[in-house]
């Protein structure tokens, strides 16, 4: 997995921070839709309980889902075409404290491929740590099919103790 940039980190807080406000604001569009993929458009999204107590280190400022494509929707010999470097992909943010025992954290992907789901906890200014998400112990990525997407598929992953494999 690629390192952590800080540079890019405080970029994305700031944009995270405003779509966060325009979110929230009052607006015309549906309960349950999103800024970046539209109503309409097909969609899945993966989702991560997320333990309080990750909190409970007094250098987490924060938590994040985050996912990059590792592969394709259909496993070789299906022709597949892999990005070069996948972009890192970055879902809901909450901030430490957490009072609640779990929060949820989403992601929302919009093309049909396995991915690698980590929930970063931000230590600032020390290294993050990071946890591997799957939809099962005994996995370590997440297959979205173009069904998943059709229907808007909503995939509810469990944490592996661990951060993900390299590659």
């Amino acid at each position: 997995m690629p390192p952590r940039s800080r540079g890019r980190s405080v970029v994305h807080h700031v944009v995270l921070a405003c779509s966060c406000a325009l979110a929230c604001s009052s607006t015309d569009e549906p309960a349950g839709s999103s800024s970046s993929t539209g109503p309409d458009e097909p969609h899945a999204t993966l989702l991560a309980q997320v333990a309080g107590s990750v909190c409970d280190d007094p250098k987490v400022v924060a938590v994040q889902i985050t996912a990059v494509q590792v592969g394709c929707e259909h496993p070789p010999p299906s022709p597949c075409t892999l990005p070069a470097d996948p972009p890192l992909l970055q879902g809901d943010m909450a901030s430490c404290p957490i009072t609640d025992p779990t929060v949820q954290l989403g992601l929302v992907v919009d093309r049909a491929a396995e991915y690698q789901v980590e929930v970063v906890a931000d230590r600032s200014p020390e290294a993050a740590t990071l946890e591997c998400y799957a939809e099962s112990m005994l996995q370590t990525s997440v297959r979205v099919t173009s069904v998943d997407l059709d229907v808007r598929a909503s995939k509810s992953l469990v944490a592996i103790g661990q951060p993900c494999p390299d590659g």
